[in-house]
């Protein structure tokens, strides 16, 4: 079973570093995305291999208080919502796109990081 990361004011399956990090090796889509996710995320300044980790549980945690973007999902099983952390110090600046997963559409309760999308700023 995938390891829960306890981040502060959220959770994270461990996994998820394998495809923010270029390691998912499933479908040609995933591996593409992957690979795209550590190109970008290393153009932002973040490298798994210098704490790159910590950068982005950091990142999430700053998140929870970020800037919503306008694409909330609600379903049966509970709400996604997006939101949007800057960043500068890299090679370029840009952003993280950080959704949440809320279940039971209880916004109270502690979210869980589902995906991210890092924008580079031309």
């Amino acid at each position: 079973m995938d390891e829960v990361i306890q981040g502060a004011g959220f959770t994270i399956r461990a996994s998820k570093f394998d495809f923010f990090f270029g390691r998912v090796t499933s479908t040609p889509a995933n591996i593409r995305r992957s690979s795209d996710n550590l190109r970008d995320l290393r153009t932002l300044g973040i490298d798994e291999t210098s704490g790159g980790k910590e950068q982005l549980l950091q990142i999430f945690a700053e998140g929870l208080n970020a800037t919503e973007i306008p694409d909330r999902k609600t379903n049966e099983y509970g709400v996604h919502i997006s939101r949007k952390v800057e960043l500068s110090g890299g090679e370029k600046p840009g952003a993280i796109i950080v959704r949440y997963f809320y279940p039971q559409r209880d916004l109270n309760a502690t979210p869980q990081v589902t995906s991210i999308v890092p924008l580079i700023y031309q």
